[in-house]
């Protein structure tokens, strides 16, 4: 299914809110948007279905489905086994892939375009660092939620993932219910929140 696109009125109209209140939710980059070359604003009907869910809102029935889709990176097969049976209850709200590399992690995050990702800052090919840092860097990715877990957890490794672009580090084994609260609160708002 290939993405809509939805003007602010189209939003308006659907959530039943302001056109001002759907661009307030642009310029504070809680709403993904672009701008056409003519300057209007567009979102993809997958960013307002993550949206929606984040700020734990109805989805229409004309959005469809309201997963959230994951990618999680480790290097080790059994704590991704461990992850997939963790979320298996939720499998009605997240759509998880994962990856044994880094690099792959990179190649992936391009073509899946997922909500998020949870990566383990300890692997040999490329650590969770550089992986949060590559994906920071590239404009296009400024959407995806990145989550760090280790299991070296302390206040110097969580500072590390934050200044590497994560919004938390979580300690290993991972805990679901902390993954799945940091889709549901709105983070965005609350930062925004913070600067005024």
């Amino acid at each position: 299914m290939t993405d809509q696109l939805y003007t602010t009125h189209d939003i308006s109209r659907l959530l039943q809110v302001d056109p001002s209140t759907v661009s307030k939710w642009i310029d504070r980059g809680i709403l993904m948007a672009f701008r056409t070359p003519g300057g209007h604003r567009r979102v993809r009907s997958t960013d307002l279905r993550t949206f929606l869910v984040t700020h734990q809102m109805p989805v229409p029935e004309e959005l469809g489905s309201s997963t959230v889709r994951l990618l999680v990176v480790d290097d080790e097969r059994p704590v991704l086994d461990a992850i997939k049976r963790a979320f298996k209850p939720h499998a009605n709200q997240v759509e998880l892939q994962t990856t044994t590399s880094g690099v792959e992690a990179l190649l992936l995050v391009s073509e899946q375009k997922p909500h998020g990702m949870i990566i383990d800052l300890n692997m040999p090919d490329i650590d969770g660092i550089e992986v949060c840092k590559r994906i920071r860097a590239r404009k296009q990715m400024e959407g995806v939620r990145l989550i760090t877990m280790t299991s070296n957890h302390t206040p110097d490794v969580v500072e590390q993932s934050k200044q590497a672009g994560a919004v938390a580090c979580l300690a290993k084994p991972l805990d679901v219910t902390q993954v799945m609260e940091l889709f549901r609160v709105p983070l965005a708002l609350n930062t925004s929140a913070a600067r005024k």
